[in-house]
């Protein structure tokens, strides 16, 4: 995408319950081991526990530790299929190599790994084991400086027979193509056969829910899937074909470009629903390590369960690392209990997701179910593009990341590029002593109810140095979504600290009224502190819906004759800063007119100001709520994990300069520092 056209003014107004006691509840964390790393391994782990690990402190004020040691398998196996004596029939030896990596899931025990050598695996691993603890996990790892991709999908070559609709226009004439499907060449269900989702779900019906689940690619590009056969005439020119299927899930409908012959062309179909994932629930101690992992014809997760392209299946303490992840019809990657209420294993979360790319996905790129608390969960470094591509606004799991009932977890430096139908990041239910930290979320179309969004939990939590910008509302018949930055609801006790919240339509940070209905009798809303943070373009800067909550040390990028707050109380009328500041409310912020251009390809970033050079920085740090630990001792780096001096400076990048030059915002820790 080119760069965005600059924005610059805030417009005119236009039941679960976690006790607070049961946020002193810390859990303990192995401290990461300094040893030397196995083969490949020193690679994938730049950035890793033992390879510039940044310490981070959570709200409550421990260091956020991994579990993580450096793991040395005991046996390394072998899959190559393009060895010329491959054979699952083999030892699995370097000199006498498995040809499918589902061999190798079938025999893997605790402490072993795998090692996966070039080529294209189109089968669905399964493990069939897992591992024991940080030193006897079980590893399946790309060969370095190999590629290996395991597809959900298989070649598909019928002969298609021409076919000839006559469009609205009776002189418009055009060719659709036709296919049949064979029952055997799927692993389990036929998804041409499965709708997306029940259509009469409790909640609601969604556009989409009435398409199959099944996708088709041509040469890597994903066709688009049309509700009836004459909606094959609207073909746009970015579509590289369309795809429409029949009740009986076996015939396909196909309008190529140009009304091009599909004879002769190789079209991929996903024929499984997963790509990794055992089919036995709880096992844990599972390493993933530099795969690319495509093509999942998986189902929207309501009504439950969730089922990932990649599922721990309600395992614990995997590892999910430089993979690529993408064209997941709904789920990229779930690991939480992958239901709401059913089966409890040992515990929940420990899990470690790191430096991977995750893309064109219909609903969750890291999804999370909450049977259980997911525990001392970790997020950091992925990039996230194309998200949330499925049509189901409302549907209430969509997310880049979604998981339920975080507890001492961690969500910092991820980069989330270009989301349709849901928040960037949302995170629900029993929150507690969880840090939202370093994260860059552009551009969201329908962000549901905030592009960084918090729900039902009486914290602490913390959402600092982040940056959100450009969120859109969405019309979708039945009511308009609102489009905030940060939005909370059923809620209390969380710090919005030093972040960037630019372009959008509605509040910049939206602290909505609870319901007493979903929080056990007593509405969730107060104790909320707003400092330090750069805001502008929206048509409210801040709503508070009572006055235990604090803002102030701001800069509002904007006229002053522009500036509008949510009233505390109603959430409807707005006031000007003279009254918000009677209320006792930012009484040292700043105001200046402020534009800022985001390229969302490079990942850069630049400020103009009117007479401002920098941010401003303030003596002192802001006092937080007595449950939190203090500020100075939570607020250590930028948002690119650079030391922030002394004082409490105002914004995600400390000596951010305003004469409109570009200066990078990847916060990836391997990216980090570096400026344009």
């Amino acid at each position: 995408m080119k760069r965005h056209q600059p924005s610059f003014r805030i417009h005119p107004p236009a039941t679960h319950i976690i006790r607070l006691l049961s946020a002193m509840i810390w859990i303990a964390a192995f401290a990461p081991a300094q040893q030397e790393l196995p083969k490949g391994e020193a690679q994938r782990r730049s950035g890793a526990a033992t390879d510039g690990f940044i310490e981070m402190k959570l709200p409550l004020g421990q260091i956020f530790k991994t579990w993580e040691t450096d793991f040395h398998p005991k046996k390394i196996y072998h899959v190559a299929q393009k060895a010329p004596n491959a054979s699952d029939e083999n030892d699995g030896s370097a000199s006498a190599p498995f040809k499918t990596i589902s061999k190798a899931a079938a025999i893997l025990v605790a402490g072993e790994a795998v090692e996966v050598h070039e080529g294209i695996y189109r089968e669905w691993v399964k493990p069939e084991n897992g591992g024991n603890s940080p030193e006897e996990m079980i590893w399946y790892y790309a060969a370095p400086g190999e590629e290996v991709v395991i597809k959900g999908s298989d070649e598909w070559r019928p002969e298609w027979m021409e076919t000839r609709y006559i469009g609205k226009d009776q002189n418009r004439k055009w060719l659709t193509y036709e296919a049949t499907l064979k029952g055997g060449q799927f692993e389990g269900a036929n998804p041409f056969c499965l709708l997306n989702g029940r259509i009469d779900a409790d909640w609601g019906y969604n556009k989409e829910f009435e398409h199959c689940r099944g996708m088709i690619f041509l040469e890597g590009e994903k066709l688009r899937q049309v509700s009836k056969y004459e909606n094959l005439e609207e073909l746009k020119p970015q579509d590289v074909g369309l795809f429409w299927v029949e009740e009986n899930g076996m015939t396909i409908h196909l309008r190529l470009q140009n009304d091009k012959n599909p004879n002769g062309l190789t079209f991929e179909i996903t024929t499984r629903e997963q790509v990794f994932a055992p089919r036995k629930r709880y096992l844990n101690y599972i390493k993933i390590s530099g795969f690319k992992m495509v093509h999942a014809a998986n189902p929207v997760p309501i009504p439950w369960p969730q089922r990932g392209l990649i599922s721990s299946f309600g395992g614990h303490h995997w590892i999910v690392e430089d993979c690529e992840i993408g064209y997941a019809n709904t789920i990229a990657m779930d690991l939480g209990g992958g239901w709401w209420t059913y089966g409890k294993g040992e515990a929940q979360g420990y899990h470690i997701v790191r430096r991977n790319h995750i893309h064109h996905f219909g609903v969750c790129g890291v999804a999370g179910w909450h049977n259980m608390s997911n525990e001392q969960v970790l997020v950091e470094d992925n990039l996230f593009r194309e998200c949330c591509t499925m049509n189901v606004p409302g549907h209430c799991e969509n997310a880049a990341i979604k998981i339920h009932r975080t507890v001492n977890s961690l969500i910092r430096r991820n980069v989330i590029v270009t989301t349709y139908y849901g928040s960037s990041i949302w995170l629900d239910g029993e929150i507690c002593n969880t840090r939202i930290t370093q994260n860059v979320c552009l551009q969201n179309f329908d962000c549901t109810w905030g592009q960084i969004f918090l729900e039902i939990n009486q914290g602490p939590n913390l959402v600092d140095n982040n940056i959100m910008f450009e969120t859109h509302r969405y019309n979708w018949g039945r009511g308009v979504d609102n489009a905030h930055g940060f939005h909370i609801h059923d809620a209390e006790r969380v710090a919005v600290l030093q972040n960037l919240i630019f372009n959008g339509e509605d509040h910049a940070i939206d602290i909505a009224n609870g319901s007493a209905d979903r929080t056990g009798g007593t509405a969730w809303n107060r104790h909320f502190r707003v400092y330090g943070n750069m805001i502008g373009a929206y048509r409210v800067a801040i709503h508070f819906p009572n006055e235990t909550s604090k803002s102030d040390h701001n800069l509002f990028g904007a006229y002053r004759s522009d500036l509008a707050y949510g009233f505390v109380g109603d959430g409807k009328t707005n006031i000007n800063y003279e009254d918000w500041k009677k209320l006792g409310n930012d009484t040292h912020s700043q105001i200046e007119p402020l534009i800022v251009s985001i390229d969302y390809e490079k990942l850069t970033m630049s400020v103009k100001a009117m007479s401002l050079k920098t941010t401003p920085v303030y003596a002192g740090q802001p006092e937080l709520l007595p449950e939190f630990a203090k500020a100075e001792d939570l607020l250590t780096h930028d948002l690119l994990s650079r030391p922030r001096p002394d004082g409490f400076s105002v914004g995600p990048l400390i000596d951010l300069p305003f004469d409109g030059r570009e200066v990078s915002i990847d916060p990836r820790l391997k990216n980090a520092g570096r400026q344009r």
